[in-house]
């Protein structure tokens, strides 16, 4: 069997910051045919990953504590949290274990691909730990100078190899990498 796929899409700024250092994301544009790609892509996964953090920004859109968030309302959701209550609601599942532990399960059980929204912590375990697959970057044209990294607590150097990209009239680029070095498909 197969391991499922698990891909890191995540906005950043150009300076590599998924947001400013209080969780804020003014400066990211959230208009534009870029935003309608992203909301198309979510198709492709049956599973979201994020952290408390993550999750909780979502309360300034709408979502309701306890609750899965309608973006992903066709996934299951997963938030790693040591903090947060249990979910009674069956498609949104909290995770008070070691996150590269549990997901190694997940990425083994079948299923589809999995989508790791974020944070920056989160995302720098999973990589340390060898189970990103793919990474995919919406570069904002935008400079923070200061603020959450795209990856922190990363242990180790990790090549990645481009497999395409997409340049939208508005300034964002999307940038697709596989995690490991070889030849681009």
């Amino acid at each position: 069997m197969t391991a499922r796929k698990l891909t890191y899409y995540i906005a950043t700024t150009l300076d590599q910051f998924i947001a400013h250092e209080d969780g804020g994301v003014d400066g990211f544009l959230a208009t534009g045919h870029h935003i309608t790609d992203y909301l198309d892509s979510l198709r492709a996964y049956d599973t979201v990953l994020m952290g408390r953090r993550t999750y909780e920004k979502g309360y300034e859109y709408g979502v309701q504590p306890g609750q899965p968030s309608p973006t992903y309302a066709h996934m299951q959701q997963i938030v790693f949290s040591s903090q947060m209550a249990d979910s009674a609601h069956p498609q949104l599942q909290v995770i008070r274990e070691e996150a590269a532990s549990f997901t190694r399960r997940l990425k083994a059980h079948p299923g589809g691909a999995i989508y790791l929204c974020g944070g920056g912590v989160l995302a720098g375990a999973l990589m340390s730990a060898g189970l990103v697959d793919e990474v995919i970057v919406k570069i904002n044209p935008v400079v923070f100078g200061r603020g959450l990294p795209l990856f922190s607590g990363l242990d180790q150097t990790t090549l990645l190899t481009m497999l395409d990209t997409k340049v939208y009239a508005n300034g964002v680029l999307f940038v697709r990498y596989r995690v490991g070095a070889g030849e681009a498909r």
